[in-house]
């Protein structure tokens, strides 16, 4: 392809547009058509984004008459598949955000959709480009860990949530769980999702499989009870922790929770990692005043580490870009993947080998820490139960 890539937007919300923001700065990317479901809602965001570009309320209308080459899919994240399977049918390739499926009925047809179609399929999780991510996975590449037995990650994010949405008139709501009186309000997906946090392990998973190589097997999860303990009157479990063997023979530990405060991690915000291997053990920052270290068992000593989320040599627009310069990647990976006919990195099949677990993970503490399988989505069979 030698023009820019043709872009629709769908799912204006505060992310969607600020992930806009980056695909309209790429110079490889036009965006011709913005959409989301609520009118005033496309109105802000082509304010936002300083946009003359057609604006619609209906996903099939706006692919329909534009035609896009791809589109960013922001909407809630429960919704994403639906609209990602339909533009793909239409020849449309698609990026979408964290996480890819909330059912693992919606990981099956994303996978058989993309490999019916061909189109190319992005999941925009951005944690595995760090540059402390892509050194342990040179190190693991090497064999310097020897053989990774355990792996870990935690992402405990509080923030004043937009639990409520005016359907009306795009407003949100945000740090009460309880309905604002005398407003016809619908709640958000974080409202509805956050019941079970460890839904949003895939930004933690993605870049642990990254390092360790594989695919989780079996997944078993535990955690608090169903009601929060900080947030008043709300329904949501405030620590979710999922244990899980892979294929590779690694025990990782993911926990996740968003309705209680913690502190935050040096450079990552609220993520926090660590591998284990039989002769070496990295850890991130525990603290934003810590430093990343390395254990070496040949003699057995902690080293301070200068390792970093930036990654050395890269562009400015790369170094520019949000949560440790790692939200430019998606946005240079999915155009170039377009432009340039080559493969995703973060393709159908990494997307659904983070989202299943947590999906999982989920069900298994609902049902008070029972042992699941996941399947393997890249074994061809005629169906799936």
């Amino acid at each position: 392809m030698n023009r820019k890539v043709r872009l629709g937007v769908i799912g204006l919300g505060p992310r969607g547009v600020y992930i806009a923001q980056l695909y309209a700065r790429h110079p490889d990317c036009e965006i011709v058509a913005l959409c989301d479901r609520v009118g005033p809602t496309v109105e802000q965001a082509a304010v936002a984004l300083k946009s003359s570009a057609n604006r619609y309320t209906d996903f099939e209308r706006m692919i329909r008459e534009e035609k896009p080459d791809a589109v960013l899919i922001a909407s809630p994240p429960d919704e994403q598949v639906d609209i990602a399977c339909y533009a793909m049918e239409q020849g449309v390739h698609v990026t979408t955000e964290v996480p890819a499926a909330y059912t693992m009925e919606q990981c099956w047809k994303l996978v058989r959709t993309v490999e019916k179609t061909g189109a190319k399929y992005q999941l925009s999780e951005q944690t595995r480009y760090w540059g402390f991510i892509d050194e342990w996975r040179r190190m693991a590449e090497r064999g310097d860990f020897g053989q990774i037995l355990f792996a870990e990650g935690e992402y405990f994010h509080y923030g004043e949530w937009d639990y409520y949405i005016d359907p009306q008139t795009g407003e949100r709501f945000y740090g009460n769980a309880l309905p604002p009186e005398g407003r016809e309000v619908e709640a958000t997906w974080r409202n509805k999702r956050f019941y079970n946090p460890i839904y949003y392990l895939p930004h933690t998973l993605s870049p642990l499989l990254k390092i360790t190589g594989g695919r989780v097997t079996k997944v078993s999860c535990m955690g608090t009870r169903p009601r929060s303990y900080y947030v008043d009157n709300y329904e949501a479990r405030d620590i979710e922790v999922a244990l899980m063997h892979t294929s590779t023979d690694t025990v990782l530990r993911v926990a996740a929770g968003f309705t209680s405060p913690h502190g935050p991690r040096k450079e990552t915000g609220f993520h926090w990692y660590q591998v284990k291997g039989t002769e070496q053990t990295a850890e991130w920052a525990r603290t934003e005043n810590d430093s990343p270290r390395l254990w070496t068992a040949a003699d057995r000593q902690w080293r301070e580490m200068d390792w970093s989320t930036n990654v050395r040599d890269v562009s400015d627009f790369i170094k520019a870009s949000g949560h440790g310069s790692s939200d430019g990647w998606p946005v240079v990976n999915f155009l170039r993947a377009i432009r340039e006919d080559k493969p995703i990195d973060m393709d159908v099949y990494k997307a659904v080998e983070t989202a299943a677990p947590a999906i999982l993970a989920a069900e298994s503490s609902n049902r008070g820490g029972i042992l699941l399988e996941v399947p393997d989505f890249r074994k061809k069979v005629p169906d799936h139960e």
